[in-house]
């Protein structure tokens, strides 16, 4: 492990990426609702689409960068001394990254089996690889629709609520290690 992991907070890029990823994911379920409520014809309909995409592949790189940059500088120490709880922080958090990427790639899936391209931003398309392939499509459908909007909300709402229960029950201030303004523990 390299040796800036040894301290209690994580370092401002770290932080940075996490509150990124945090405010990619808001805009995701956000343009989802937006484009589930209105109606087809409807320009906001494609325009909600069109930017659900694209928050979805910037996601996508996002937590590459983020698994990349944690790789190179290292975490701070667990803050809980019992190894369940450290092997369970470590399962949840790989469970997490999994889904972070796993969601968006079956969302471009999802579109590429339609023989459609994946529009970032309007910047550039990115071509379906694939062709029209219906079963992969009805398979991503599943994949990307409900059950995985579920497993999301359920893994999202375990993490505030691991966070919130270190913080303010066990009293670790395990969530101020995430916090760029929170003030360093000496």
């Amino acid at each position: 492990m390299p040796q800036h992991a040894q301290t209690q907070h994580y370092d401002l890029i770290s932080q940075l990426f996490h509150w990124l990823v945090v405010a990619l994911l808001i805009g995701l379920i956000t343009t989802f609702y937006i484009h589930d409520l209105t109606p087809d014809t409807s320009a906001l309909h494609l325009s909600s689409i069109k930017l659900h995409i694209s928050l979805g592949l910037l996601i996508f790189v996002v937590v590459i960068a983020r698994i990349g940059w944690s790789r190179l500088v290292g975490k701070p120490e667990p803050v809980s001394q019992w190894r369940i709880l450290q092997f369970a922080g470590k399962a949840f958090h790989v469970l997490l990254n999994l889904a972070t990427l796993l969601i968006p790639i079956s969302g471009f899936l999802r579109v590429a089996s339609k023989d459609r391209s994946a529009e970032f931003f309007g910047l550039f398309q990115i071509p379906s690889p694939i062709g029209e392939v219906p079963a992969l499509n009805d398979l991503m459908h599943i994949l990307h629709g409900q059950p995985m909007e579920i497993l999301l909300y359920c893994l999202v709402g375990l993490h505030v609520a691991a966070a919130l229960w270190h913080q303010y029950i066990l009293r670790d201030h395990a969530l101020e290690r995430m916090l760029p303004w929170a003030r360093r523990a000496a």
